[in-house]
Parts: C-alpha cells; structure tokens; sequence
C-alpha cells in the first residue's frame, strides 16, 4: 500500500514536471527543484509585509478590525496591498510546503539517515498552522471569532486548563484587549522565533542547503502575489459580534481545513485525526525500517585531502581532519558513519577514482566497500564483451532501476550504480577510448527526484566540465546522454530514450535549421511562466476564500449554555476543640476545618418541555476541591421558545438548588447566552 502511493505521488510530481519543463528553461529552474526554498521565501514576504501591518495595527478589541479596515481601504495603495500579499503568501507557503513533504516522501527521500529532515519538519507543520491562525484571530471580523471559538472549545477539551477557554469568546465584555496583545506577541515575535529556529534545524545534516530560490523564481512568485493581492484583494467578512452567529463564511482552506470537523465530529476524534496523522508522519521513516548500508571507506595512501569529496557530499558527512599518517599532506577526509547514506557521491569526486589506473589496483581515495570502483571496472568491462553491433550502448541507472535493467541486450549493456553522482568522469572517457561501446546514457532519477539531493546536478555538471572531477575535453560530448536533460526527458520511458539516443549515434550530421530568433525564444519561455505563475495564483486565491462554509442552516440560532460554579462541600465545615488544634503544626492552626472535596454540578436545560441537556459535572482539581465548568453550545430554530434552566450543587437526589424560566424570542444568527451570576446566585439568559 505504502509503495502504491509512493507511485502515486511520483506519477503526478514527473507529470506536474513535464509541464513546468516547457516553461522554465534551463530545467534548474523548475520550480519543483526548489520548493523548499520557495517556502522560506514565501515566508520573508510574509514577515515583510507583517512588519508593515503592526505599525499601523491597534492591539485593542475596538482598534484591531478597525485599524485593519484602514489598511484595506484607507491605505489600500500600499497596507491593503500589503495586507493581500501577507495572506496570499502564506498561503502559498503551504502549497509549496505539501508538494515539499510529498516529493520528499514518494520518492523515498524520508527513510533512512534521511530520518532527521524529516522528523524535525514535523513540529514545524505544528508551527505553521498556528502561525496562521493567530493571524486570523488579529484582523477580529466574523471568520476570526468563529476560528477563535473554535480553537478554543478544541483547546478545552485537552485537560490543561481549569476553566473554559471558550467562555471568553461568547460576548463581548468577556473579551480584553489584553487578548489581542497577547496574539501580537505570539503572532509577529514567539511563533515566528521557534520557526526560525526549527528551520534551522531541519537543514542542520544538509551540506549547503539552498535557503534562497533563484531570482528568477523570486521575482516570478512575488509577481503573481502582487498581481493576485491587486486583482483580488483580501477583504474582512464583518466585524465580529459576539450576540450573532454568520451563516456561512469564506473560509481559507489552506490553514483551516480542520474546523468544519470541529462542529461534526466529537472534539475527540478531531484530536485523534490530528494526532493520528502526526504519528504517522513522525514513523514513516520506519515503515518499514530501511537497512543501513557499509559506510564510505578512506584509504590514505590514496588521499591527498583535496577536499573534493568533502564540498560534493550532499549530508555534510565528510570533514577535513589533521593528518593521522604522517603524510606530507595537511588534512585527510574522515566520514562521519552516522551521517553517511552510502551514495557514493564522494567517489565520484575523488580524483583518484580513475579506471585508467594499471600498474596499481584501482583503490580511490575513498570508495564504497559493497560498490567498489574496482568491481565497477569490472563489471562494465565484463558487459561490454557481449554487446556487438555498430551503435553499442553502455546503459547506467541508479540501483532501484528495476524495470530498466530489462532493456539489457545484444546491443545495450546496463550497469546499476547507487546513484548517478558516484560514476567519475573518466569511467566514461576509459569506455569511449577504449573501444568498450558506441555511446554512453545515463539514466538517474533526475535533479527533482534523486534520493540523494544533488546526484543529477553534480552529474550534469562534471560531464559539463564545470566541476570538478570534469569530463576530458577530447570526449565527444556526443556520444553522451543524460535521460534527465532535453530533449531527453520530453520521452515517455526510458526505453523511448535508449532508442532515440541510439538513432543519433554514427547517423550522418544534418544540416542545422535556424533556430528561432531569441526574442521570439524569450517571448515564448516568457509566456509559459506567466501561464504557470498565474494558474499558481488562481490556485492560491481560489481556496482561500471558497467554497464557502455555512454555519447555520437557514432560520437556525445558537443558545450557549456557560458557567463556572462550585459544588456545595461533601461535609460542613466543624470548628476544631482546642485539643485538635494543639496537634497541628503552629504554622496550620485554623479555628474551623473544612473538607477539600465538593459534590458534582447537575445541570439541566430544558426547551419547550423537552430536555436538550442533562448532566453531572464532576469538579475540577486533583482533589475534586474545583469548580465545575459548565459549556455547551445548541441550535434551535429561529422563533419564541420556552426555556428552563437549574442546578443543583447539593448533592441532592433531585430538584434544583437554583433555576430559572423565561420566555425567549430568538431571531435567525441570534447568539443567545446562559449564564449563572455568582455574585447574585442567579441566571442571566440574554
């Protein structure tokens, strides 16, 4: 099953790639190379335009929605602009981060040594979320006091708190502006601090992690939100008002895609849904466990600390140490077992690595125990023996090519390597000069997909001869194909490749046509990104705001049920006789003693005769000294109704100890609140 969606995913992320292909040229500008990076970026327009909006923002009750209504409307020139860009880039933030999570998973990046990017993203999806909720909650219209209310009835249901953080969110004398200081607070300084921070270490293992997309990429996405934040700007719902209820909202599905679950399922289950989910992420490097294999190998008598090795490793696996041999050089490469995934993309760095080596054994600086340069020799001098014909083919895949090593024949010979990044560049130059085939193709798992980050790049880049170890210029670029790069890459399988590949070997050259001028190229590149970008932008506005959510169903009211009362005590208080005083501490010497424990809260409420809530709220506390919290939230047709509400704190078998009936006339999105006044000992329903 695991491996049936993990074919999924990678079905449409090579599909989704095709298509950004044709636009984004080069291909290292595709942005599912970088999304990552386009995440982080998404999140510096979010924190510049944040800056922007708390200087004009009003942490009060009143200021709050009205300070951004200012924004929006009075400043819309430059604060409603930054306003829209502020929502639209988190938002795309998201985007990018789920097709992040989701390559990294499907193509087996996760597993493994991968294990500790992985794990240490899963408290930032815990971050993030959070991160853009509280911004909801600031701007105070009618979707921030339903996400408020929301969250907190979720929050409740935890046993952190003794009383109920919803009861904050029912009217509005109960709401402080010390509310909204404290969303500041968590919003612009605590959240993004721990963010930064979990960033930080989710690309601690990653030698040279790319935090910065290209500026192409930057400015192309900055564009699309300036476009989309001008063309569909982001706009309040209503002032929040806590006596109504709307009946249906915008909703941003991008960060609440959770709430609907809120008001239909049980607050338990929400919270096994989430909990459930982060579980699972959290194990998935260990479904099932991935076997460790032999680390990378240094043999000094072949290093000569160049360093090569170390600047290619993609894990920050190698370091440079003093020499321990005694070596005219200054430092040797140590690899660091724990780190290493064995891709053997050091190797191919190493300058040692060379299969033209005769009068010593081919032992490299440093090499793969299990894939050994060596046996690699060997292997590729052993197929070639059995390929005849005239366009002879030397096949390399990366050693998860099952389905490609079946092209294997008379005329094709392949050899699995771990990855593309461990074939040095003068393998390839020994089996052209030598005679050994006709041509050489190389078919990995391309820059996007390689499970070891940088294979393909690295690859393309040697071959390219602008890393070293290069490719030989007397090499006839060719009689070389990379699977990965056009025009290679716009066929459907590999067999496809081999066979167009082969066509082009000893085929007599052909006169070239003109290439279209490089405006008509440019303008056509040009277009393709904007066609790109802004069907990212539709994607991005589209879901922040439909399909709409609806609350209520037509002529519906909410009566809310809430207070905080405390039991009666299971046994009166008793003054204590001189005697028990003189045996207790001088320190606890009190003239009455009163038990700790209290009786449960039994409530009641009743709707034209007919009962709609009936319970026994135990007290709170360890000892069962606390009050009872009562809340409950009910839907009741629009119209007049009958209410009786009581209690009873005594402990007795029936009856009420405090009640209350009154006639009610609710209105549609009326919110009706029921309350017990302590002071007076009596009932508020208004």
């Amino acid at each position: 099953m695991l491996k049936f969606i993990q074919h999924v995913f990678q079905f449409f992320l090579k599909g989704l790639r095709w298509l950004l292909d044709a636009g984004f040229v080069p291909h290292a500008l595709n942005p599912l190379r970088h999304l990552g990076a386009l995440t982080i970026f998404f999140f510096w327009i979010v924190l510049v335009s944040g800056i922007w909006l708390f200087i004009f923002f009003r942490t009060s009750v009143d200021g709050a929605y009205q300070s951004v209504e200012y924004l929006t409307h009075g400043q819309w020139y430059f604060g409603g602009v930054m306003r829209s860009l502020h929502r639209y880039a988190s938002d795309a933030a998201i985007i990018t981060l789920v097709l992040h999570i989701v390559r990294e998973f499907a193509f087996d990046r996760h597993r493994g040594k991968h294990f500790f990017s992985w794990i240490t993203g899963v408290p930032l999806l815990w971050l993030i979320i959070p991160l853009g909720i509280t911004g909801y909650w600031l701007v105070w219209d009618e979707l921030a006091q339903y996400v408020a209310l929301a969250t907190a009835e979720l929050i409740d249901w935890l046993p952190i708190f003794s009383d109920s953080m919803a009861r904050n969110f029912l009217s509005d004398e109960s709401l402080s502006n010390r509310f909204f200081t404290l969303m500041a607070f968590l919003h612009l300084i605590g959240l993004p601090l721990f963010l930064v921070f979990g960033i930080w270490l989710h690309v601690l293992r990653i030698n040279s992690p790319q935090i910065n997309p290209p500026r192409l990429l930057m400015s192309g996405s900055l564009l699309a939100m300036l476009v989309l934040s001008l063309v569909f700007p982001a706009l309040s719902q209503g002032q929040a008002d806590m006596a109504t209820v709307p009946g249906s909202l915008a909703m941003d599905w991008y960060y609440l895609l959770i709430y609907p679950l809120i008001n239909s399922w049980s607050l338990g289950w929400v919270w096994a849904l989430l909990i459930g989910i982060t579980v699972l992420i959290f194990l998935a490097p260990w479904l099932p466990p991935q076997k460790d294999k032999p680390v990378a190998v240094v043999d000094l008598d072949n290093c000569n600390g160049c360093e090569r090795c170390v600047v290619d490793c993609p894990f920050g696996a190698l370091t440079m140490e003093p020499r321990s041999d005694g070596k005219a050089y200054e430092a040797e490469a140590v690899v660091n077992p724990d780190l290493c995934l064995s891709c053997g993309i050091c190797v191919g760095a190493c300058p040692t690595a060379t299969p033209f080596r005769s009068r010593s054994d081919l032992i490299p600086g440093i090499d793969l125990p299990d894939h050994s340069m060596a046996a690699l020799r060997a292997r590729i001098e052993q197929a070639a023996e059995a390929l005849q014909g005239e366009r002879r083919i030397i096949l390399f895949c990366c050693e998860n090519g099952e389905r490609i090593r079946r092209l294997a024949d008379d005329q094709t010979a392949v050899v699995p390597l771990v990855c593309m990044g461990q074939l040095p560049p003068s393998f390839i130059d020994f089996i052209l000069s030598r005679g050994l085939s006709d041509g050489v193709l190389m078919d990995g798992c391309g820059p996007d997909a390689c499970q070891y980050r940088t294979g393909a790049d690295w690859t393309d880049q040697r071959i390219n001869r602008e890393r070293d170890p290069n490719l030989r210029k007397r090499v006839d670029n060719a009689l070389i194909a990379m699977a990965w790069q056009s025009p290679w890459n716009a066929h459907a399988d590999t067999e496809k490749v081999l066979a167009a590949f082969r066509d082009t070997l000893g085929a007599e050259a052909v006169p070239a046509v003109p290439p279209a001028s490089t405006g008509i190229r440019r303008a056509s590149y040009l277009s393709k990104q904007g066609i790109a970008w802004g069907v990212f932008a539709v994607l991005v506005g589209l879901f922040s705001v439909w399909p709409r959510y609806r609350l209520l169903d037509e002529g519906q009211a909410i009566v809310s049920l809430t207070f905080s009362h405390a039991g009666q005590r299971v046994e009166a208080c008793r003054t204590l006789s001189q005697a028990e005083m003189q045996e207790l501490p001088p320190n606890m010497r009190v003239a009455t003693s009163c038990p700790r424990e209290r009786h449960p809260v039994v409530v009641s409420l009743e709707v034209d005769g007919l009962s709609l809530y009936q319970k026994s709220i135990p007290p709170s506390g360890i000892w069962s000294d606390g009050e009872s919290v009562v809340y409950q939230r009910l839907r009741l047709k629009a119209g007049e109704h009958e209410l009786h509400v009581g209690i009873r704190d005594s402990g007795a078998a029936q009856g009420f100890d405090f009640e209350a009936r009154k006639t009610v006339s609710l209105k549609p999105g009326q919110h009706m609140v029921i309350e017990f006044d302590q002071t007076n000992q009596a009932f508020n329903i208004r």
